[in-house]
């Protein structure tokens, strides 16, 4: 791991802070854990934004302009294009669907939104947060790359709301922290029994959630649940010949920064 001298006296003051805090020793553990490799992560992003620049380097969102404001977290993932690779293939799939309408619930930052906005140039883009500072990054970054005018952000997404999308050729993306058992329910917002989704299930908040979902949709939906895995990106064959190779950091470059398991559930309503 590498850590530049100027920003270990930040580094070993937080370690001291979660050390002298009155949580278990197994929680301290975890949160040092979890600030060194985030503090890793942040680092060799920079450093490989500074060597090809602040476009996204592959995947299905290749090209797209990343904003300066969201690299004070783990966006390396998101940079080098590995971000949920998982989900590479059904992202390829859904785009030769031409979806005309893409509803991305828990937009953030807006890398999906505007991903699938420069994909898909004849859809629109509903991009929902409930968190303010996250949809005005999420407009920059459609400012950034040019999509500003199809994509509508706003606020919380009401299940009722999927009402006006079911007679469309939607999908429906959601990533909303386990939020998802509430809000995707047919037998309360029966729309949803006509949308294709992409969904985030957080197996890790709510054990059964990849059974909740399944259960409720089988009838309706054929179903894929992709679980996590591991990536491995080869940063030496970006950064140079005065970069030593650290197989560490190559799997440091694709971490999410997880905090269990969150496998991904493909739904395509059958036909």
């Amino acid at each position: 791991m590498i850590f530049p001298a100027e920003i270990c006296p930040n580094v070993v003051q937080n370690m001291r802070n979660i050390l002298n805090s009155p949580h278990p020793d197994q929680f301290k553990v975890m949160a040092i854990w979890g600030n060194l490799t985030g503090y890793q992560s942040i680092y060799l992003g920079h450093l490989v934004a500074s060597r090809i620049g602040t476009k996204v380097f592959a995947g299905p969102f290749r090209g797209m302009e990343m904003i300066r404001e969201i690299m004070d977290r783990i966006f390396l993932p998101s940079l080098l294009g590995t971000y949920e690779w998982e989900l590479h293939e059904a992202i390829e799939s859904a785009i030769k669907k031409e979806y005309t309408h893409v509803i991305n619930i828990g937009c953030a930052y807006g890398y999906y939104s505007v991903g699938f906005a420069r994909r898909l140039p004849n859809a629109t883009i509903y991009a929902r947060d409930i968190i303010e500072a996250e949809r005005d990054l999420c407009r920059k970054m459609a400012e950034a790359n040019g999509v500003a005018d199809r994509i509508e952000i706003g606020g919380i997404f009401n299940g009722e709301d999927f009402t006006q999308f079911e007679d469309k050729h939607t999908l429906a993306f959601v990533d909303i922290e386990g939020g998802e058992i509430d809000l995707l329910d047919p037998e309360k917002y029966p729309a949803l029994k006509k949308i294709d989704m992409i969904v985030e299930l957080h197996d890790c908040i709510i054990p059964e959630a990849s059974s909740i979902i399944r259960q409720r949709f089988e009838k309706t939906h054929d179903i894929k649940i992709i679980p996590n895995g591991t990536f491995s990106f080869p940063l030496e064959k970006i950064l140079g010949n005065d970069y030593r190779p650290d197989h560490f950091d190559n799997l440091i470059a694709t971490w999410e920064g997880r905090g269990g398991v969150t496998p991904f559930g493909i739904l395509t309503k059958k036909q």
